[in-house]
């Protein structure tokens, strides 16, 4: 059976390479939004109708948008290599047509942050920015889950994967997909706060305050506070998944707690020092390595079950 074949250490070369790398994009993308320089370029794909731009190395906002455009290059090339290598050495379909679906992630990916850069209202005229923000918006939760689907292809990989002898408990498994669906909406409700530009509403230090916004109002108000207090409820049921991984024997749930607790920290964090880049940037990519490792902790609890079988 294709299952008890050892892990290939090619593919899982290739996929850790392209994780890494992603994680580098991710970054990028974060600290560039981080300091509001997503349009300093008003073209696309090129910047300023080049692929080295005057002042690029030079002027931390087009440092800033063009090497994430760089990065972002690279990495489809990866994904590129990663198919089809995949494709040549792969004989488990699920994992090939994984494969399939990153590309096309990688490529809606792109073509998002396209559209939000084409669209913005200092390209299109208006007073309003919704076409553009909507399309940031889209861009941000679409580059968590398409690292989420590459950690995951990495995992298939793994002694670990391979050699898991059955599926958790019904309870730990609805645990797993309450707790990918409650993290999603935090990484949602926190895409709006950033793309809306409303992180620093703050006007005190008191506890209170990191997880009730004490300025603004409407919508985005909302926004803020479903992404703090949000992730204060996902928070306890990423905990009961966690433990239940534990008493699974599963190590991914300690990993998952210790991820879980930088998380908020670094939220706590931003919050306190709101007009650092580096501290919402660096929470951004721990909440991505976070949502990811529960996509991970998820799927190999149903690894047992019904289309997963056969992987």
């Amino acid at each position: 059976m294709t299952e008890a074949r050892p892990p290939d250490r090619r593919l899982f070369g290739l996929c850790l390479a392209a994780l890494l790398w992603a994680i580098l994009v991710l970054q990028a993308g974060g600290f560039t939004t981080s300091i509001h320089a997503g349009m300093a370029f008003l073209d696309w794909p090129l910047s300023n109708g080049s692929i080295n731009p005057p002042g690029w190395l030079t002027e931390i906002d087009k440092f800033a948008e063009h090497s994430h455009r760089l990065a972002a290059t690279g990495l489809g090339l990866l994904i590129i290599a990663l198919v089809v290598a995949h494709a040549r050495l792969e004989p488990r379909k699920l994992i090939r047509r994984a494969t399939y679906g990153l590309l096309g992630l990688i490529l809606l990916q792109g073509a998002l942050g396209g559209l939000r850069v084409l669209l913005d209202k200092l390209n299109v005229g208006g007073e309003g920015n919704f076409q553009a923000v909507a399309f940031a918006v889209a861009h941000a939760v679409n580059a968590q889950l398409t690292i989420a689907l590459l950690a995951s292809v990495a995992l298939s990989h793994t002694a670990g994967w391979i050699s898991t002898p059955a599926s958790a408990g019904a309870s730990t498994r609805r645990l797993g997909r309450w707790s990918t669906g409650a993290v999603l909406g935090v990484i949602l409700a926190g895409a709006l706060m950033r793309q809306n530009r409303v992180t620093t509403w703050v006007s005190g230090g008191s506890p209170v305050d990191w997880f009730v916004p004490t300025q603004g109002e409407g919508t985005l108000w909302w926004f803020n506070f479903l992404h703090r207090s949000g992730a204060v409820a996902a928070a306890l049921v990423v905990i009961a998944f966690a433990v239940a991984l534990l008493r699974q024997g599963w190590r991914t749930g300690g990993a998952i707690l210790a991820l879980l607790a930088l998380q908020l920290t670094l939220g706590i964090l931003a919050i306190q020092l709101p007009q650092n880049p580096h501290a919402r940037t660096i929470h951004l990519v721990s909440g991505a390595a976070l949502f990811s490792l529960i996509v991970v902790g998820t799927l190999r609890a149903h690894r047992r079950e019904g289309a997963l079988a056969s992987l």
